[in-house]
Formats: C-alpha cells, sequence, structure tokens
C-alpha cells in the first residue's frame, strides 16, 4: 500500500466523520471515526481478513484488550492491512491496525505486546482529539494530515527517517507540532508498557527488544528538530527510566527473558 494513498484515505474519511465540524470545546465521536476509516480501508481493498497473523495477533491482542478493559471507552479490535515496511497504527473508536511486514519483524510474543500496548497508550490517552484541539486553528484539512501522520502512520517506530521527512514536507510539521508528537509517543510508550505488564503474561521488555530491533535494520533516526517521534536510542533510555522508577510493575521482568524466543 503506497504510503501517500493510504493517508489520503484517512484524511477523507475522518474529514467524513465530525472533524468537518469541529468546535472550540473539540468534542470528537470517536466511534464514528473509527468506522468511517475502517469503511474506507476495507473498500480499497487495503484490508486482509485471511493473513495467517491472525491467528497470533488475535492471540496477543485478546490480552492487552482485556487488560485494557475499562480505560477506553471501545473495545479493541485489530486488523492487518497491506503494506511493504513495518508500520501499525491505531485509529479512534478502539481499531488498532499492524500490517505482515511489522508481524513478521516481532519475532515474538512479547514484541507484538509491546507494538499493541503502544497503539492502545494513544487510545486510552485520546491523542488524536487532543492534537486536534491543540492544532484547530490551523485549516482542516492541514490539521487532519498532521495528526494522522505524525500519530497515526508512523505508529510504533516512524519506521523510516525518510518517511517522517515526507510527512513533514507535504503536511508542513511545524518543529513545535513534533516536539508535542515526541511527547506522546513516550507517553504512549510508557502507557503501553504499564499495559503490558499489567497483562501478567508478556514481559514489556519486549517494547524495548522491537526498537532495538529496528535501530538494527533501519538505522537510529533522524536527528533533527523537525523530527516527529523519538530517536529509538531515547525511547529505549525512557522506557528503561520508566521501569527502573515503578519496581513494583516492572521489577519482576528481566531484560534477557525470551529476548530470543521465536514465536513464529
Amino acid at each position: 500500500m503506497q504510503r501517500s494513498t493510504f493517508l489520503g484515505c484517512l484524511a477523507c474519511a475522518a474529514g467524513a466523520a465530525e472533524i468537518a465540524a469541529m468546535r472550540p470545546a473539540m468534542a470528537l465521536n470517536e466511534k464514528l471515526v473509527g468506522e468511517e476509516v475502517y469503511d474506507d480501508l476495507r473498500d480499497s481493498g487495503d484490508l486482509l481478513f485471511d493473513s495467517p497473523f491472525y491467528e497470533h495477533l488475535n492471540e496477543v491482542g485478546s490480552h492487552i484488550a482485556a487488560t485494557v478493559g475499562k480505560r477506553y471507552e471501545y473495545p479493541l479490535r485489530f486488523y492487518i492491512v497491506k503494506g511493504d515496511s513495518p508500520n501499525s497504527f491505531s485509529v479512534p473508536g478502539g481499531m488498532i491496525y499492524v500490517n505482515e511486514p511489522l508481524l513478521r519483524m516481532t519475532s515474538n510474543c512479547d514484541e507484538l505486546a509491546g507494538v499493541l500496548g503502544h497503539e492502545s497508550g494513544h487510545m486510552i490517552e485520546h491523542h488524536v482529539a487532543k492534537r486536534m484541539a491543540k492544532l484547530q486553528t490551523m485549516g482542516i484539512l492541514a490539521t487532519v494530515g498532521t495528526i494522522l501522520t505524525s500519530i497515526i502512520v508512523p505508529g510504533v517506530g516512524g519506521i523510516l527517517a525518510s518517511d517522517a521527512a515526507n510527512y513533514a514536507s507535504n503536511w508542513a510539521v511545524t518543529g513545535e507540532d513534533a516536539n508535542i508528537s515526541r511527547h506522546i509517543e513516550s507517553q504512549a510508550d510508557w502507557v503501553g508498557a504499564n499495559i503490558v505488564a499489567e497483562t501478567g503474561k508478556y514481559n514489556p521488555w519486549g517494547m524495548i527488544w522491537f526498537f532495538e530491533k529496528l535501530t538494527k535494520k533501519f538505522g537510529p533516526g533522524q536527528a533533527s528538530w523537525l523530527q516527529d517521534h523519538p530517536l529509538d536510542a531515547t525511547r529505549i533510555a525512557g522506557l528503561k527510566a520508566h521501569f527502573k522508577a515503578n519496581p513494583q510493575l516492572f521489577g519482576k521482568f528481566k531484560d534477557t527473558e525470551a529476548l530470543d524466543t521465536v514465536y513464529w
């Protein structure tokens, strides 16, 4: 799936929902936005319904969804979409999307739980609605584009630095907004790690292992004031500090446990 086409689909779908009627109070019907985006992805043929990876995605996703529970208004649902490079994203209304390259790259269930936990963190913190409120002085299309590119499309990793540069160019992401996005991504990491630990089944160190894998495969990222995701090394350091500051939740988990386990 081409990123530019996909972004256009999301922007149109979001615009068809409540976004076009934004008010200062920034009321957002998250369920409607999620349904519009899902319908658009389905109609465009970007959704995969017969992927063999659903077995693993649904298994890990069920534990994440059960842990999120009452923290989010809508039940979480997990889907696989087309894509050439590893990617994940979340859409308001409980929709979490991943593609097969990412599922292949997450070699064990702890790493996949970290990805799904991160996307759930975006849901719980209502990052899309909050970003809309912050950016409502911009034009509607610019607002939608900025939010979808910096939160929804890059998802867990902001995987390719060239993608981030293209997004910034196409949607005029400002330095201030990139700074907000970096904070949002870090917050989703911490909330997501909490979720993974609270499952009682998965190791939150899997999130760190996956960032290390991204760095090894794609490089450390783009050190730029316009980069809308923190560098992997920054996120890893932030997660380690979060683990250390919360020993009651993370103290029982070990860095090396299941690190070399291949789940599929």
